[in-house]
């Protein structure tokens, strides 16, 4: 609705504002934490998770604010869950945010995801889950990106045939 696309349309303006190339994730999620503490209606909130990533370190740098923690799934079928972080943006402007790190190779495959996806539900109404996602992603981890993110959609809409409750958007980086 368009209370959800204003607090949006702010976040992504802060994100731009903060997200030098020289800025920690943790002092982005900070910064933009204060900025939306300072508009947002009471009762609001957004998660968010800011990664940057080293291609040539081969390294993934983030600050999860209580959004799902991207999977990182490896070439040889480890899952890493991309929890380090804090909690949602929007609440409490002195919030902290821990910053974590993972080595990306060649191979492997990280996917982002809103809660769309997991909280998709089929006809029991059994969820989706973070665990049957990340069952997908090393099943098809071989891929290039575009097959991995089809695969995975594929099997999210045969999961919750009767569709989507909430956003479902995906992406996959390779």
């Amino acid at each position: 609705g368009l209370p959800a696309a204003l607090i949006m349309s702010s976040l992504q303006a802060a994100v731009r504002a903060f997200a030098l190339d020289s800025a920690a994730p943790s002092v982005v999620c900070a910064s933009v934490n204060r900025l939306l503490c300072a508009q947002m209606i009471a009762g609001r909130f957004a998660t968010f998770c800011y990664l940057k990533l080293d291609v040539s370190r081969g390294t993934v740098s983030y600050a999860n604010a209580g959004h799902n923690p991207p999977l990182l799934v490896k070439s040889d079928g480890e899952v890493e869950r991309l929890r380090a972080g804090g909690m949602v943006m929007g609440v409490f402007a002195d919030a902290e945010f821990m910053e974590g790190a993972a080595a990306m190779a060649s191979g492997d495959r990280l996917v982002l995801y809103t809660d769309g996806i997991t909280e998709a539900r089929n006809q029991a109404g059994d969820e989706y889950g973070e665990d049957r996602l990340a069952e997908a992603a090393v099943r098809h981890r071989g891929g290039a990106a575009s097959d991995v993110h089809a695969a995975l959609m594929s099997d999210v809409k045969a999961f919750a045939i009767d569709g989507f409750d909430d956003d479902a958007t995906m992406l996959i980086v390779a």
